[in-house]
């Protein structure tokens, strides 16, 4: 056996790390995409043989808090009804036959749609797909049902009053979305609960579930003829079709993109010089939510506000968290971040700080607002939060039902279909430049909202000295100025 001799050049220094190798693109796997003549369903479908189970996703578009209307809270009452009866089954019934079979079953709701997620072993997705397909198509809403979860529902809305950071969310979106459906609380509020009848609900899911708006996505170990088979065999027969549902409402951003740009605000109460606060008496520390509205999910610019956003506020080692927590000692933790859904979400800056440095802190985030607008970013940053974000992403991937997610959301937002198969380079590729137009292009530090949820006696005072300041109770109501 012949030893290999390293030459004095090219001897190890063990004293340091080796360099790692440059990130790769991960090979997000190919999938089916194709609508099933017989039922009208659109199917997706990703094969993976190594692991006998089989991970199911069912997302219906436009069925999402964005189409409550005057019924806040209508749609997530839908979705969480969905599994709690039907025609032939019980809750307790649905419960315990895909609990025998080491299933499970969850449905719910966003604001984009609704879905239902079931994960069962392959030996076993005979036995269960018929009560999926029961759950999808004969549910029942059953009174009593419905009252209990109304009663949870409520319950919750009672206890969020005394949570400083739900308080202030919820005056946050009041605030900056005015009329658009974004404004009001997706879980509903205690008037809007209490009046959503049984009709209601029946009357939503007529509109919002039907063939036409289904994504079916089947992930694991299945061929795309067995799920054609499965989907023709229990959907089929359901011929309920949907009209094409569009509200027009927009919202203002700050985007360059026309059909982002659309001012169709109305009735706004609220402006961007005024600090809001929600008072919480007695209370020691301070939520705050500072920000505007952000961008929507299919922005070409994502990635890059992505990028920019984690350097400032979106990891432990951003701006801000270090800025507030690490140098100042004034929280536990703060952080930004850009909520994306179809249509534009929001952009804020969060935290928990004490009382007395309150008015500081909203000071210390509208400098670091600043600063990110008007210089780039150091070539360390900028290298630590790509290494972050192309680091976690695998991560992101590793179980079928997370992969089902994204690929959804492929559709459902209109993205790319190599989107994620090139998500690391373009991650990569952006430069400090690119940061910092992102910067200027989103995040606005003139136009912010800064709302507050906290003991209005002790902090009032110095926050009029960054502007007028409004107090409201904690259902909302103004109280004085």
């Amino acid at each position: 056996m012949t030893k290999t001799v390293l030459s004095q050049d090219e001897k190890l220094d063990r004293s340091k790390p080796p360099a790692p190798k440059p990130p790769k693109d991960i090979q997000f796997p190919d999938y089916v995409d194709t609508t099933l003549a017989k039922s009208g369903i659109n199917l997706l479908l990703i094969e993976n043989h190594k692991v006998p189970s089989v991970s199911i996703r069912l997302v219906f578009k436009d069925a999402g808090s964005y189409f409550d209307g005057d019924n806040y809270g209508v749609s997530s009452f839908t979705a969480e009804l969905l599994t709690k009866g039907t025609k032939t089954r019980s809750a307790l019934q649905i419960a315990d036959e895909i609990d025998f079979y080491g299933g499970s079953i969850s449905s719910g709701s966003d604001w984009d749609g609704s879905y239902i997620s079931l994960s069962i072993l392959k030996k076993h997705l005979d036995k269960v797909i018929d009560v999926l397909a029961d759950v999808v198509i004969n549910p029942v809403f059953a009174e009593e049902e419905l009252n209990r979860t109304k009663d949870q529902r409520i319950s919750s809305i009672i206890q969020n009053k005394d949570d400083a950071g739900a308080l202030s969310d919820k005056m946050f979106n009041k605030v900056i979305f005015g009329s658009s459906p974004y404004a009001h609380p997706s879980e509903g509020t205690e008037e809007s609960i209490k009046n959503i009848t049984r009709a209601d609900i029946v009357d939503f899911y007529q509109k919002h579930y039907c063939p036409n708006k289904l994504i079916l996505a089947f992930v694991g170990d299945i061929t795309r003829d067995e799920a054609s088979s499965i989907i023709d065999e229990h959907f089929s027969n359901w011929k309920e079709k949907c009209f094409e549902t569009e509200l027009t409402f927009q919202i203002e951003t700050f985007s360059t993109d026309e059909k982002s740009t659309k001012n169709l605000r109305k009735n706004i109460q609220y402006n961007s010089k005024t600090i809001y606060i929600v008072d919480k008496p007695g209370a020691v520390q301070s939520n705050f939510r500072i920000g505007h509205v952000g961008i929507e999910r299919n922005n070409p610019d994502f990635i890059a506000v992505s990028v920019m956003n984690t350097i400032l506020g979106g990891y432990f080692g951003s701006r801000i968290n270090l800025n507030l927590r690490e140098k100042h000692g004034f929280t536990y933790g703060a952080r930004s971040g850009f909520t994306a859904r179809i249509h534009p979400g929001d952009f804020s800056v969060d935290a928990d700080v004490r009382n007395e440095v309150t008015d500081t802190s909203v000071r210390l985030v509208k400098e670091e607002l600043n600063r990110i607008v008007n210089e780039e970013v150091t070539n360390d940053e900028l290298q630590t939060v790509k290494n972050y974000l192309t680091g976690i992403f695998p991560l992101q991937l590793e179980t079928p039902n997370a992969v089902a997610t994204r690929v959804i959301n492929l559709k459902q937002y209109g993205l790319p279909k190599n989107y994620y198969s090139t998500y690391i380079s373009n991650v990569n590729k952006l430069t400090k430049k690119d940061i910092l137009e992102a910067a200027k292009k989103y995040i606005k530090p003139d136009n912010l909202y800064v709302v507050i949820s906290g003991n209005a006696k002790t902090i009032k005072d110095k926050l009029t000295k960054m502007g007028d300041v409004e107090i409201y109770d904690v259902d909302g109501k103004r109280i004085s100025n």
